[in-house]
């Protein structure tokens, strides 16, 4: 019979050795030609005239995002769409059948400064529910997205908006058991 013995003593708290892996980070993945986007310590600024969509579609049960208006211009608008390609991504979302979401019209007024909250749930009825600075706005929500689905955001006429996914960085409480976009992690 043998014996195991260990030679190593047990890491101290103070090691500084941080040996969990950090989620990877949602980001812009598709835009419109005319669409710039830049990531700032905020968060994603978007500017311009077009969609910008997220690179992570929403694939956990309740999902939670904001976007902060820092110049509403004459338009943006705000939620999801499914996977959008070249003419479409210079276009505004929001036409109910491939896109979903919340703008100017209707909001009774919007200033800079303004968070719009957008609240996902796979098995919620509805399903897709904004906020404009943290009070639902009822008469936006929609009941039934289905499919692949993606944050995302238009704008046009200088519309400056900054896309918030970090948690630490959101303005509002999510909703109850929402939680941060997540991308999936990639299994070897």
């Amino acid at each position: 019979m043998g014996v195991l013995l260990c030679c190593c003593p047990p890491a101290s708290s103070d090691d500084g050795d941080d040996s969990a892996v950090p989620l990877p980070k949602v980001r812009v993945g598709r835009r419109g030609a005319m669409v710039q986007t830049k990531e700032t310590e905020g968060g994603i600024l978007v500017v311009g005239a077009g969609t910008a969509m997220a690179d992570t579609s929403i694939e956990q049960d309740a999902a939670y995002w904001e976007v902060v208006v820092q110049e509403p211009g004459k338009g943006f608008h705000v939620g999801v769409a499914y996977a959008q390609n070249f003419g479409l991504l210079d276009a505004q979302i929001g036409d109910g059948k491939s896109s979903w979401a919340v703008g100017p019209e209707c909001l009774s007024e919007v200033n800079a400064g303004d968070v719009i909250g957008v609240a996902f749930g796979q098995g919620d009825l509805p399903n897709l529910r904004f906020y404009h600075n943290g009070n639902a706005l009822e008469s936006a929500t929609v009941s039934r997205v289905r499919g692949e689905s993606y944050p995302a955001v238009s704008v046009c006429e200088g519309a400056k908006i900054l896309l918030q996914f970090d948690p630490a960085k959101f303005a509002h409480e999510p909703p109850r058991r929402h939680t941060e976009v997540r991308p999936p992690r990639k299994m070897l």
